[in-house]
C-alpha cells in the first residue's frame, strides 16, 4: 500500500493558506478616493470621483460628475466601508448625497437631508452612528456645523464655523469636532465638544491653518499651514501641543482664500500615513507621507486638478 506524502500535503496546504491570506490582504487594502477635473483649480472643470490603489499604483474613475462645471467631490466612506457621503450639485445647489459603496461602485445615491441650505464636508463618526457636516445659509450669510443621525435625520446645530466648505473631523473618541474658524483675518483650528462644555482654539500661531483631520489611532491632528510662507503639512499632538512640519523640503505654492476649499488632509485607517493636497508646478496634486515625515510619495502628476483625498477603511 502506498501512503500519502504528508510533508508534501502540508506544504501544499500551507501554500494555499498563504495564497488565500495574500489575496484577502490585497482585497482589503485601503484605497484613496479623490476628485479630478480637467484644467486648473477654479476654472470650471467638472469634478469626477476617482479611486487610487496604493498597492497596484493604479487610478480609475469611480463616478462621473453629474452636473457640468460642478460634479462631485469630498467623498468619504463610513467606518464599515459600505456607505459614502459627498458634495454634489445634482440636487439643484450644493447638497450632500449618501450612497452605497458596493464592489467598488457608488450606487443608490440619494439626498442626505431634507434641509434647504447648502451643505458641505460631511464625516461619519468613528462608530458610524452620526454625521457631522457644514451648512451655509445664503440668506444670512452664515455657516455652521451640524450633527445628524447616520441617515441624515434629526440635524442639530453645534457651532458657527464662520467659513464654509472647509474640512472638519471627529476626534477619535467621537466626543468633539475639530474645524477651522476665521478670526482676525486668519484661519485657525478650533475644537468643540458635542456636550458644549469645551470650545477652544488649538492652533495659536499667526498663520492660516486649514484642512484639518484627526488620527483615529492616536491623539494627533494633521493640517496644512502657510506659517512657512508656503503650504506645508503639519502634525500636532493634542496632548502636549507639540508640532512637526512633515514637508519642509516640498516646494509648494501658497494658497489664496478662494482655493483652500479644495485642500484636504486625511489619515490612513491604521494611523501610519497621511494623504494631502499640495500645489506644485501650478497644479493641485495629491501626496502621501508617513506620519513621521518619511516616504513622501506624489500619487498624481498631471495638468488636471486633483483634490480632496480620503483614505477608505
Amino acid at each position: 500500500m502506498q501512503y500519502p506524502n504528508f510533508n508534501v500535503n502540508k506544504t501544499l496546504y500551507l501554500s494555499v493558506i498563504i495564497s488565500l491570506f495574500f489575496h484577502i490582504t490585497i482585497e482589503a487594502q485601503s484605497k484613496i478616493i479623490f476628485s479630478r477635473s480637467k484644467g486648473g483649480l477654479n476654472t470650471g472643470g467638472t469634478l469626477d470621483v476617482m479611486i487610487y490603489d496604493p498597492l497596484q499604483k493604479t487610478t480609475k474613475t469611480l463616478l462621473k460628475g453629474t452636473v457640468r462645471r460642478r460634479g462631485e467631490y469630498n467623498v468619504v466612506t463610513s467606518p464599515d466601508n459600505t456607505k459614502v457621503l459627498f458634495n454634489t450639485y445634482r440636487f439643484k445647489g450644493w447638497q450632500l448625497a449618501i450612497g452605497e459603496f458596493q464592489e467598488g461602485q457608488i450606487v443608490n445615491v440619494r439626498k442626505l437631508t431634507n434641509r434647504n441650505n447648502y451643505e458641505y464636508c460631511a464625516k461619519f463618526s468613528p462608530d458610524g452612528s452620526k454625521i457631522a457636516y457644514q451648512e451655509y445659509d445664503w440668506s444670512g450669510r452664515e455657516s455652521g456645523i451640524y450633527i445628524a443621525d447616520q441617515n441624515g435625520k434629526n440635524a442639530r446645530y453645534l457651532v458657527a464655523s464662520n467659513i464654509n466648505d472647509q474640512n472638519i473631523d471627529w476626534t477619535k473618541d467621537a466626543q468633539s469636532i475639530v474645524f477651522t474658524y476665521l478670526e482676525n483675518n486668519k484661519i485657525n483650528i478650533h475644537l468643540k465638544s458635542l456636550d458644549g462644555k469645551i470650545f477652544k482654539k488649538i492652533s495659536t500661531h499667526a498663520a492660516n491653518d486649514f484642512a484639518v483631520s484627526t488620527s483615529k489611532k492616536s491623539n494627533r491632528i494633521a493640517f496644512l499651514s502657510d506659517k512657512t510662507d508656503k503650504i506645508d503639512l503639519f502634525v500636532m499632538n493634542l496632548d502636549d501641543g507639540s508640532l512637526i512640519n512633515l514637508t519642509p523640503g516640498l516646494n509648494t505654492s501658497d494658497a489664496d482664500a478662494n482655493s483652500i476649499w479644495a485642500y484636504k488632509t486625511c489619515w490612513s485607517p491604521d494611523g501610519k500615513q497621511i494623504a494631502f493636497t499640495a500645489m506644485v508646478n501650478e497644479n493641485l496634486e495629491i501626496f502621501t507621507i508617513n506620519a513621521d515625515g518619511s516616504n513622501l510619495v506624489q500619487i498624481t502628476n498631471n495638468s488636471d486638478t486633483d483634490m480632496t483625498p480620503f483614505w477608505t477603511n
